[in-house]
């Protein structure tokens, strides 16, 4: 009887072992994968639903997306009608588009400061230093995001490295680059 008990515990303590094992290994798999996105714990900015009426601010930027050389299209009417924001009226978020392109519109009834991560908050998707959407910087890949005016290009003089944190200035462009290094 003593020495069942034994077997069993041994069987039991092993199988926990393995079960643990596997359960490691496939979280290790999701994160290589990139399933894990920065938007998996959203900004409360994010989260905030308005219509057109009251707004303390209305500003536009303008955001240009590439990756490995190649224009990515924001999709129209982002952050409109969205699971959070679709109730009759208050159906945008803070940050959103309204046709496609690159047309950020930034909106509040307070003149709060908006970091750039809240869209990609909005939009689902992963985006800050460690790359953007399933693209991860690695040895041979890197990530790089310029702010600049109109009539301006993307340079090194105008490279900044505050990612998703960078705060929305009305009438700026952002371009962000995903490439090989």
């Amino acid at each position: 009887m003593a020495s069942e008990r034994f077997i069993w515990g041994t069987i039991t303590t092993g199988a926990v072992i393995v079960l643990l094992v596997l359960l490691g290994q496939q979280n290790t798999i999701e994160s290589s994968n990139g399933l894990w996105s920065t938007a998996d714990d959203p900004h409360p900015l994010s989260l905030e639903c308005l219509d057109h009426g009251n707004l303390f601010r209305h500003d536009h930027v303008t955001l240009k997306i590439f990756i490995e050389e190649e224009r990515y299209t924001i999709p129209e009417n982002l952050g409109i009608n969205t699971g959070v924001c679709n109730k009759s009226g208050e159906n945008m978020h803070t940050v959103h588009t309204h046709s496609p392109g690159e047309r950020l519109h930034i909106e509040m009834a307070e003149g709060d400061d908006v970091p750039l991560g809240v869209f990609f908050d909005i939009w689902g998707v992963h985006f800050d230093d460690t790359g953007i959407f399933d693209y991860r910087v690695n040895s041979t890949h890197g990530i790089t995001m310029h702010v600049f005016q109109d009539g301006q290009q993307a340079s090194e003089s105008n490279q900044v490295a505050s990612f998703d944190d960078y705060v929305l200035l009305n009438g700026e462009i952002i371009e962000i680059y995903f490439q090989e290094i």
